[in-house]
């Protein structure tokens, strides 16, 4: 027996010797999920106002390597986690049920109705309506999703949408339907908004506002940010979601995904045959842009005030193409990845197990991400059709597929912490767990710059939802279809709707629906 004790303690031993001296390039970091705004390790309803320690951010004159770099290997070179935990704790505290915000995960994340970013305002509360807008009512309380127009078969951007903003193209589901966008902003940038410091005569929701508000700030808007902690005051949110109608008797999981009843009202002139109508659907999330304008910080010089976007999708959206811009390859600098600024990423790589939302298995269609064009009947360049599927038939046969593909991978580390909260979400049993975060973009200097084909304005460099962006992904610049496939890079052509030249919107597009006219077109040549 003393023998034995004897052997298993040298075995220990020279184990412990081996970890020792196993070199450092072997041992893994992993980043850690920080499941709350207040540092606790549960999931929580608390929307954070910032990002937490992030020690890269306080020394000045180092820049983030992005795609081109190493790997982090401790939490001390790790400059993403802390954007990205708080991208996640926004998703999870946005998404608590409205009614249950001072109560634990089992009941908010989990008891259905409104959502906490359900309560805050859409665009419309605050821009006004379409000009026409189909006249339907929900008897049953359901939440109504007006797609509008402009009277004339065009629709309009001042209500939901079924337009990407980016360039003005729908995007078309597995099952032939359009996808709807809903915008909507926290009470802080609402208050902006209508009274931008304290001056309701400034609004910059109408023309008259905006030019008397010019007069006072002549460099252009500047909305309220956040604090400087993770639990203080939250600055000016902008929040746009994507949604798909779920159709059970096409093939849809109803259970796979965050869903609501509602009614989607259209207007005659946007309908086949003219006559508007009024239709009860399920709709689920598949896609959600998070933005948080993020203060001048004197602690983390490397960030600049260019809000903190993040963005979600769900996991069942799309494939990654089969040559996705990554860690391993670059971007750009080899063969495997020439499309960047071609208008497709090349060819997809499907599981076989999924049933995608915007790819469709064996469709004999080669190309991804493409355009669609209208098949040119009628007033309305892409019309709806009377009833499901709403969009069928109202492409050309070459386009109608919903051929969607990621062309940038995930970043590994924020791929290990979807990994964390989707597992602490599924321990709840709740639909959240099937969606994962694409990316945290902030503004900060891109390094090295020499042979880097990708914009240095922002980390990471380049970041899309395939729900809102899917057909400028791989844009570097602004082109005359939209883009750049940067939120960072897009929103900083935001300008008001007068002046000459117009000043700055500090990021947001929403001052241009007082001018409805050009408000998609303002991104598409540099202001």
């Amino acid at each position: 027996m003393k023998k034995l004790l004897f052997i298993t303690a040298m075995l220990l031993i020279v184990a412990t010797v081996l970890v020792l001296q196993r070199p450092a390039a072997q041992v893994s970091y992993v980043p850690q999920a920080q499941l709350c705004a207040d540092g606790s390790n549960a999931l929580c309803s608390k929307v954070p106002a910032y990002i937490g320690d992030d020690p890269l951010l306080t020394k000045p004159g180092t820049g983030y390597s992005g795609l081109f770099g190493p790997l982090p290997t401790s939490k001390d070179n790790d400059v993403q986690t802390p954007f990205d935990n708080m991208a996640w704790q926004m998703f999870v505290s946005l998404n608590w049920a409205a009614s249950e915000v001072n109560q634990p995960p089992a009941q908010g994340l989990t008891v259905p109705g409104r959502r906490v970013y359900q309560n805050y305002r859409k665009v419309s509360a605050l821009f006004g309506n379409s000009p026409t807008r189909a006249g339907c009512t929900s008897a049953l309380a359901l939440p109504i999703f007006y797609i509008g127009s402009d009277g004339k078969g065009n629709p309009s951007p001042k209500n939901e949408e079924y337009f990407q903003a980016s360039t003005n193209l729908p995007l078309i589901d597995i099952n032939g339907n359009w996808t709807i966008f809903e915008r909507r902003v926290n009470d802080i940038e609402a208050q902006y908004l209508l009274a931008p410091n304290g001056q309701s005569s400034q609004t910059l929701t109408t023309i008259t506002g905006q030019t008397n508000f010019i007069k006072s700030n002549p460099r252009g808007a500047q909305f309220t940010a956040s604090a400087t902690t993770q639990t203080g005051a939250n600055g000016s949110m902008e929040i746009k979601t994507a949604w798909r109608i779920i159709d059970r008797n096409a093939g849809d999981d109803p259970s796979r995904y965050y869903t609501q009843l509602a009614f989607v009202a259209v207007p005659g002139d946007l309908v086949k045959g003219g006559r508007q109508f009024c239709s009860s659907v399920m709709l689920g999330l598949v896609g959600m842009h998070i933005v948080q304008r993020n203060p001048v910080d004197p602690k983390n010089p490397q960030l600049k005030p260019e809000w903190i976007w993040a963005t979600f999708e769900h996991r069942d959206n799309a494939p990654l193409a089969q040559s996705p811009c990554n860690v391993a390859n670059g971007c750009g600098t080899n063969p495997g990845t020439n499309w960047i600024n071609q208008p497709s990423c090349g060819a997809a790589a499907p599981s076989t197990s999924v049933r995608y939302s915007f790819y469709r298995q064996n469709s004999g269609v080669t190309g991804t991400n493409i355009r669609p064009k209208s098949n040119g009947l009628g007033p309305t360049k892409f019309p709806w059709n009377p009833t499901q599927p709403y969009a069928q038939g109202n492409t050309t046969a070459a386009t109608a597929l919903p051929q969607a593909t990621r062309c940038f991978s995930i970043y590994p580390t924020t791929a290990q912490l979807n990994t964390q909260w989707q597992s602490a979400l599924a321990a709840f049993k709740t639909p959240l767990q099937n969606y994962m975060l694409v990316g945290t973009q902030w503004g900060g200097n891109v390094e090295p710059r020499e042979g880097n084909p990708l914009p240095d304005d922002a980390v990471p460099a380049m970041l899309s939802n395939t729900t809102l962006e899917t057909y400028i992904q791989n844009y570097t610049q602004a082109t005359s279809d939209g883009g750049p496939g940067s939120c960072v890079g897009c929103h900083n052509f935001a300008t008001l709707s007068v002046g000459n030249p117009a000043p700055t919107a500090d990021f947001s597009f929403l001052p241009g629906l007082a001018q409805p006219a050009t408000a998609r077109s303002k991104f598409k040549t540099p202001q």
